[in-house]
């Protein structure tokens, strides 16, 4: 081939797009280096005078200059769906199908009727999807518009990012670990604008990065805020390529926190851009991380030191279980578990003092805490925070995720409320091969005896194991042994009734859009334009051979009150070249899941009903079990969003922050509560205390 297909899409992003001269004198006002000579600009928001978020037109079809080869390696056919259009792809921050445009041409440029005179600006009024005729530098060009319906949207700018003249995106796509700084601007659906600086942007991730749709980590100077997002300075760029839905991530994610997960990663979509140049649709997410203003705050680079320097007895650390951690990362071999273990932070390099005994410390503790799930043991309590090892486990055998137990699964080892030192099971992380997307590797299926992967029945996580079943030596992964731990199964039918099956509940309402969970439709709203713009530009729905076939599926209910699962005789069908199909597919597939998985834990679930009077009731407890938990935020929710209503001692209890209204934000406060976070109310105390 004549390119190699890593570096191909980094190249076609910015052909014909090198490095040009602006005339700026001609121009009505002053304008970043990134803005190129011979283009039509959008702006992100009314206000021209920011600079930051300018968007130029392009191309709809990201793989236009592929040659031969690479059209048929990629399984694409040349001269279908390839055009000469051009679009902008447009932010939803744009408002009343109004734009202001830029016309950096030495000449005139006519838009159908409307002139812009070369050099300045003047708003626009468009409609979405029509074509139109323009005229710009001697050609005649077919434009179309399209608008976003993302959270957010980035743009990140940086048009010489090694200082030899090489344009931001290719300069990253060269090599991951390559890095630089940058300017840019985060513009919310409103229009507000955030110019904070980029300290560092570099790519990320492992099998991702190799895909065409780049992911990446991103370090602002100060902590920033992404439409409500907790403020952090650490984000990553999640491109989802691999899910043509958009969701899976986001959703067990907030699925996670909804649930009462500690350090569950908040996120938003956005549409990302960089240097002009529209990228595509991502999430961007809190990044892994720990630090102050980071997604782990307690832990930073001397909490395992003593104030005289000398090691601590116990200090908080963060490890990733990463079986494709290689040479350049920081990781210990373990004995018993015989994982790759990845310390995260503290972070100590070779010759730090007390290197080698923390990296020992780590591999001890983990070993005994693995071993105790391993055996079900009687200190196993003391060893690890049983609630979030069931809850972690519960997320992956939910959305059957290829990964389980072998990457991507970090533990947080510190206090819990009573002062004792354990390991956390949390946070969640890199779900895109779940919830029915992938088809995993047969041969590994084959050894595991496991027949319906693909499918949303049957038992996953006690399956996967961490060395070939077929060798004595044989291990499974620390969640394959929880999946297998008769007490953390017990706990698991109380959990996923209790907290798993309301949260899932709220998913499933309409309109919510506040909270940990938003209803599903919800979700929808926000990458609806933003899917469209994505696949528009050239992004495929289908991405290999690693991808399931997404046209079909049996699904499934659950009778409550039989706690039987009963699936459905006829197929259901989806349109794989719809974005609202494949987005149903994993809606239907989850609740098909979420039907077989309770009729698993029907026979071991044990209902709890207390006799709550006011004199024991408690703060929080809607939903008056004498236990404040996820399912009362839930409740509150529901209340909230006019789909159930509260009363009596119940509404008095649901009203948190005891300020005589029950809303929102006392179904914010619950789950505060509920993740060990600090919260002004009295949560949890008697209610006529």
């Amino acid at each position: 081939m004549k390119k190699l297909l890593s570096l191909l899409l980094c190249i076609i992003m910015v052909a014909s797009m090198g490095v040009f001269t602006l005339n700026a004198s001609a121009l009505a006002q002053d304008l970043p280096e990134y803005i190129k000579d011979d283009m039509l600009y959008a702006h992100a928001v009314k206000d021209s005078e920011e600079t930051e978020s300018w968007h130029h037109w392009q191309h709809r079809d990201a793989y236009i200059d592929y040659d031969d080869e690479d059209h048929e390696e990629l399984g694409l056919v040349k001269g279908e769906g390839i055009s000469e259009e051009k679009y902008f792809f447009l932010p939803s921050s744009v408002k009343d199908n109004k734009v202001i445009l830029l016309n950096t041409f030495d000449s005139e440029v006519k838009i159908d009727g409307t002139s812009i005179s070369a050099g300045e600006t003047k708003e626009f009024t468009f409609e979405t999807d029509k074509e139109y005729s323009v005229q710009a530098g001697g050609k005649t060009e077919k434009l179309y518009f399209k608008v976003s319906t993302a959270e957010a949207s980035v743009f990140i700018n940086n048009p010489d990012a090694d200082g030899n003249g090489t344009d931001l995106f290719s300069y990253l796509c060269e090599d991951k670990e390559n890095d630089a700084k940058a300017t840019g601007a985060i513009v919310d659906n409103e229009g507000n604008v955030d110019n904070t600086p980029i300290k560092k942007i570099k790519g990320r991730g492992n099998t991702t990065w190799l895909k065409q749709k780049k992911p990446f980590n991103v370090t602002y100077d100060s902590a920033v805020s992404i439409d409500g997002m907790q403020k952090t300075k650490k984000l990553s760029l999640l491109a989802n390529y691999q899910d043509s839905a958009l969701i899976r991530n986001r959703f067990l994610q907030d699925l996670s926190d909804a649930v009462g997960m500690p350090y569950a990663s908040d996120s938003r979509f956005v549409d990302v851009y960089m240097n002009g140049v529209y990228l595509g649709s991502y999430q961007i997410t809190q990044k892994v991380d720990f630090g102050k203003n980071n997604l782990i705050p307690e832990i930073d680079d001397d909490t395992h030191l003593n104030e005289d320097g000398t090691l601590k007895e116990e200090f908080p650390f963060i490890c990733e279980v990463d079986a494709s951690a290689g040479d350049g990362d920081y990781y210990i071999r373990t004995s018993s578990a015989r994982c790759k273990l990845t310390l995260k932070g503290p972070e100590i390099d070779d010759g730090d003092s007390y290197h080698d005994e923390v990296l020992q410390i780590a591999k001890t503790k983990f070993d005994n805490m693995y071993n105790a799930v391993r055996t079900n043991s009687a200190n196993m309590a003391e060893l690890v925070d049983i609630d979030s090892l069931t809850k972690i486990m519960l997320i992956n055998e939910l959305g059957k995720n290829w990964d389980v137990g072998v990457s991507s699964l970090y533990f947080v080892y510190k206090q819990d409320a009573s002062g004792n030192w354990k390991f956390f099971a949390s946070p969640v992380w890199d779900y895109d091969n779940s919830l029915g997307n992938c088809t995993g590797v047969a041969g590994d299926l084959r050894r595991m005896g496991v027949t319906d992967y693909e499918e949303p029945t049957g038992w996953w996580v006690q399956h996967k194991p961490g060395a070939d079943t077929s060798k004595k030596s044989s291990k499974y992964t620390i969640l394959g042994y929880a999946a297998r731990n008769k007490t953390i199964m017990a706990h698991a039918a109380q959990v996923w009734f209790d907290e798993f099956v309301p949260a899932i509940d709220i998913f499933n309402s309409t309109g919510i859009d506040s909270g940990e969970l938003y209803s599903q439709d919800v979700y929808y709203s926000y990458l609806e334009g933003s899917a469209d713009m994505n696949y528009t530009m050239g992004w495929l729905m289908t991405t290999g051979d690693w991808i399931c076939d997404h046209s079909e599926l049996l699904l499934g209910s659950f009778n409550s009150a039989t706690g039987t699962f009963t699936q459905d005789k006829a197929l259901t069908k989806y349109d794989i070249t719809s974005f609202a199909d494949q987005y149903a597919y994993t809606i239907d597939w989850l609740n098909t899941r979420v039907a077989w998985l309770s009729a698993q834990f029907y026979a071991s679930y044990k209902p709890s009903a207390p006799d709550v009077t006011p004199e024991n009731a408690l703060i929080g407890d809607a939903d008056l079990n004498l236990t404040v938990n996820v399912k009362d935020a839930t409740l509150i929710q529901k209340h909230t969003a006019g789909i159930n209503t509260l009363t009596d001692l119940a509404l008095e209890c649901g009203d948190a922050d005891r300020n005589g209204t029950v809303n929102v934000k006392d179904a914010t406060a619950v789950q505060k509560f509920v993740a060990g976070i600090e919260v002004s109310a009295p949560i949890g105390e008697l209610l006529n205390k």
